[in-house]
């Protein structure tokens, strides 16, 4: 009796809400080309929407299918409401552990970084790791330094000690708090750091913030399912204090149940 009753609730747990065995596919492999893209065929919408379990679900986009470095996952859990889907998942966003104060000194002939904690905790290291970063369009190598600090946690970097100054578009820095936990990041002013749009101000604070704050992200994304096919009428997610900058998930208009006849 407890073997047949075992083999009841396996049976169970291993169909959907639709009578069926999971995992469930609904796919749309249609394709667009980026017009920002020119001659790239890149497509970052949805392609596979499956059914993993009766709770849990994955979303998969492909932008450019032969570079597998491109591909996304999207994990998390749906429920069925009469003959509505809702996915739900969640993500991080986590503050920017470093903030910049830039000013420029015109008489100075070097670059001072100045380095101090958001709670104003003594440091103890002394060394560092600096990156040059150029232009891009520069075609030029990235310059990496060791170099030591001073008893002050300050760094002078003269500009006769970088090469190609002019198409400098960033310094990457790399440091150790006296927790032992690595900072590292970019000084720059640019929106992209290996692009040089404004010359770099020589008189910079890097500030590290200790604690840096998180916060989670809740995303809900509705789907109606009809005649073996889903098509998403809405989605949400909610504010978050903290920058959040990543990116919105694309869909397209429809998406055909797998081997659905």
């Amino acid at each position: 009796m407890k073997n047949i009753f075992a083999i009841i609730i396996s049976l169970l747990i291993g169909h959907s809400a639709f009578g069926q065995k999971t995992p469930i596919s609904f796919v749309n492999n249609e394709r667009i080309k980026d017009s920002s893209s020119i001659g790239i065929d890149w497509d970052e919408r949805i392609s596979e929407i499956t059914l993993k379990s009766k709770t849990e679900f994955e979303f998969r986009s492909f932008p450019m299918p032969s570079s597998c470095l491109t591909w996304r996952e999207y994990n998390g859990t749906w429920e069925k409401r009469n003959d509505t889907l809702i996915f739900s998942d969640q993500y991080e966003v986590v503050e920017n552990d470093a903030r910049f104060i830039f000013s420029t000194k015109n008489q100075n002939k070097h670059y001072q970084l100045e380095f101090r904690t958001d709670k104003n905790s003594k440091l103890s290291e002394k060394n560092i790791e600096i990156q040059l970063v150029y232009d891009y369009d520069a075609d030029l190598k990235d310059v990496k330094r060791k170099m030591e600090l001073e008893n002050n946690f300050s760094l002078k970097i003269p500009f006769s000690d970088i090469p190609n100054r002019k198409q400098l578009a960033s310094i990457r820095y790399e440091y150790f708090l006296p927790n032992g936990e690595k900072r590292y990041g970019y000084i720059t002013e640019n929106q992209t750091v290996n692009k040089k749009e404004s010359d770099l101000p020589n008189q910079i604070g890097i500030i590290l913030v200790e604690n840096p704050k998180k916060e989670i992200i809740y995303r809900v994304t509705k789907a109606i399912l009809k005649d073996d096919e889903i098509k998403i009428i809405s989605k949400e997610k909610n504010k978050s204090d903290l920058p959040d900058y990543t990116g919105e998930i694309k869909f397209k208009e429809f998406y055909k149940k797998l081997n659905a006849k």
